[in-house]
C-alpha cells in the first residue's frame, strides 16, 4: 500500500471548485515536518464585520467554508442508503451498528473501486467522496498501521494492550463484513471475488476516521473534507463551527495574526494524553503533551465476587494517573469496590424485579447501592475502617503501577532495534514517537510509585490502621497457638 494518495494534490483545486468549497486567503501546501497543511496566502488578522475585502454581510474572518452536503455524518450515510439500493442492502445485512461503523462502510464502498487495480470496476452511486477519497493518504501514521516490528516498540506502554484489542476488534469486524456480504451478488463481486477488499483496507478506513473525525454540535461525529487537512497545534490560530446552513466554516481566532506563508492550525484537543495523541493521530507533541496515563484494572485474582463487581460496575475499570504542578493525582472509581469484600459489609443479592425478571443488586452495610457502584470512595466515609480500606486500595495500586513500570523498562530491546532500523524494517518516525511515549509514561509511573509509597507510609501510621493491624496480629497469634496445641494433641 503506497504512502501517498492516488491523486496528486495539484488536482485538488478542481475538486474544490466543482463542490463549492471556498478557501479565503488560504491554500493547501506542504509544511515543514507536518506534510500537507493549510497556509495563509496573505497576512491575516481578525477584523470586524464590514471591514476588509470580504463580501458584505459575511464574516471576514472565515478562512475556509465547506457545504453541508459534503459533511460525512450519520445523516449522510442514511441519505446515501436511500439513493443507492446496493448500499442499503449492505447496511441491512450489517445490522444495527454505530455511526462510526456505518461511516467505515461508506468509506469502504468508495475506497475499493478507487484502488488502482480496480479502475473500471462498477461501484456504488458516485458522490463527492468518490473523488475526495483519492486525495487521502494510503499510509496513516497511527499505530494500527504500523508493522509488527514497529508495534513491538510499544511493548510495556499503556498502548500495548489497547493496540492489540483494537486490531482484534477490527479483524472481527472485517470477518463479519465478509461473512454477511458475500451472499449478496453485488458486494461479492465488488469486494470478495478477486480479493479486492482486504483487512488492510478496513484498517485504513478506520485510521482515516479516527485521525480525521470531529464532533459537530448538530451533525454529531463527522468527517469534513478539506478541513481534515488542517494540522494541530497547542497554540491554534483558527477554530471551526457549523454555520446557519449547517455547513462547516474555519474561522480565524480573535486577536490572532498569521503572517503570509505561515500555517493556519486548529487544536485536536488540549486534554489528550501522549498515548491518546499517538493512538488517534500518529504523533506526540512532547513539549505540550498532557501528562496523563490510563491503565486498565480488573477484579482481584481469586475474588469470589470479582465477576459480580465487574458486572455491576458496567464500565471498563481503569486507573488514571495525572501529573500536575503539585505532584501526581490518581483516580479510580473501581478501585474501592475492587478492594472490598463480604466481611466488610459488601453483599450481592439476586432479587426479582416488578417485571418478574431476576436482577443482581449490590448492597453496602445493608443498603441497596446498586446505582452507586462508582461512589465507594464516598460510601466508605464514616466507616470505622475507612482508612484500612484506603490502605488496601493504595497497596494494590502501588503493586499495579510498579509492575507497569517494570514492564516498560524491559519491553524495549535496543539490541534488536538497531538491525531493524538499518534494514528499513522499522521507520525512524515510529522509533521517535515510541521513544517519546516511553519517556512520558516512565516519568508518570516513577512519580506515581513515589506518591503511592508516601500515601502507604502515611496510612500505616494512622491510629485506626495501627489498631486494626495490631488486632489482626493478636488474632493470628491466637490461631497459631490453637493450631500448635492441636498438633501436640494429635501427636500424643
Amino acid at each position: 500500500m503506497s504512502s501517498t494518495s492516488t491523486l496528486p494534490i495539484d488536482a485538488f483545486p478542481a475538486w474544490v471548485r466543482f463542490n463549492d468549497v471556498h478557501f479565503n486567503n488560504t491554500k493547501l501546501s506542504q509544511t515543514e515536518g507536518k506534510g500537507l497543511g493549510l497556509v495563509a496566502e496573505v497576512d491575516l488578522k481578525t477584523t470586524a464585520p464590514g471591514e476588509g475585502h470580504g463580501e458584505v454581510g459575511k464574516n471576514p474572518n472565515i478562512l475556509l467554508s465547506i457545504p453541508h452536503d459534503l459533511v460525512l455524518s450519520a445523516d449522510t450515510v442514511k441519505e446515501y442508503a436511500n439513493v443507492d439500493q446496493n448500499f442499503r442492502q449492505l447496511l441491512e445485512v450489517a445490522g444495527q451498528q454505530s455511526t462510526r461503523h456505518h461511516i467505515l462502510l461508506y468509506l469502504m464502498v468508495h475506497l475499493i473501486p478507487s484502488n488502482r487495480d480496480n479502475v473500471g470496476s462498477r461501484g456504488c452511486a458516485p458522490t463527492p467522496w468518490t473523488e475526495y477519497i483519492k486525495f487521502l493518504p494510503r499510509q496513516v501514521p497511527v499505530p494500527t498501521m504500523w508493522t509488527e516490528d514497529e508495534r513491538a516498540l510499544l511493548r510495556g506502554t499503556s498502548l500495548e494492550a489497547a493496540l492489540e484489542s483494537k486490531l482484534s476488534i477490527l479483524t472481527g469486524q472485517f470477518d463479519d463484513l465478509h461473512e454477511k456480504s458475500s451472499g449478496l451478488a453485488f458486494w461479492n463481486t465488488l469486494f470478495w471475488e478477486k480479493d479486492a477488499a482486504t483487512i488492510q483496507d478496513w484498517i485504513l478506513a478506520e485510521a482515516w476516521f479516527r485521525s480525521r473525525c470531529l464532533e459537530l454540535p448538530r451533525a454529531g461525529v463527522a468527517m469534513v473534507p478539506a478541513l481534515d487537512m488542517v494540522n494541530h497545534s497547542h497554540h491554534p490560530t483558527a477554530y471551526y463551527e457549523e454555520d446557519e446552513q449547517d455547513g462547516v466554516v474555519l474561522i480565524l481566532r480573535p486577536g490572532v495574526e498569521v503572517t503570509g506563508g505561515e500555517e493556519v492550525t486548529i487544536t485536536y484537543g488540549d486534554d489528550k494524553s501522549a498515548a491518546e495523541m499517538l493512538f488517534s493521530y500518529g504523533f506526540i507533541d512532547a513539549k505540550h503533551a498532557v501528562h496523563k496515563l490510563v491503565l486498565p484494572l480488573d477484579a482481584m485474582p481469586g475474588d469470589p465476587l470479582g465477576q459480580a463487581k465487574l458486572h455491576i460496575f458496567k464500565e471498563k475499570p481503569v486507573l488514571q494517573l495525572s501529573r500536575t504542578e503539585g505532584g501526581l493525582k490518581w483516580s479510580s472509581t473501581f478501585a474501592y469496590l475492587m478492594c472490598l469484600n463480604e466481611e466488610d459489609g459488601l453483599e450481592f443479592r439476586v432479587l426479582q424485579g416488578t417485571d418478574g425478571e431476576r436482577q443482581l443488586k449490590l448492597f453496602w452495610q445493608e443498603e441497596d447501592v446498586t446505582g452507586r457502584a462508582r461512589d465507594f470512595e464516598a460510601l466508605i466515609q464514616g466507616h470505622p475502617l475507612q482508612q484500612v480500606f484506603r490502605l488496601r486500595v493504595v497497596v494494590v495500586l502501588h503493586e499495579l503501577v510498579s509492575m507497569q513500570l517494570t514492564q516498560l523498562g524491559s519491553g524495549f530491546s535496543l539490541d534488536r532495534l538497531e538491525p531493524l532500523r538499518r534494514s528499513g524494517q522499522v521507520r525512524e518516525e515510529c522509533i521517535q514517537e515510541a521513544a517519546k511515549l516511553r519517556e512520558v509514561e516512565q516519568r508518570i509511573l516513577e512519580l506515581a510509585v513515589e506518591t503511592l509509597d508516601q500515601q502507604r507510609t502515611h496510612l500505616l501510621a494512622d491510629d485506626h490502621v495501627v489498631a486494626y493491624l495490631g488486632s489482626m496480629e493478636v488474632t493470628e497469634s491466637g490461631l497459631a497457638s490453637d493450631r500448635e496445641a492441636n498438633e501436640e494433641d494429635d501427636f500424643s
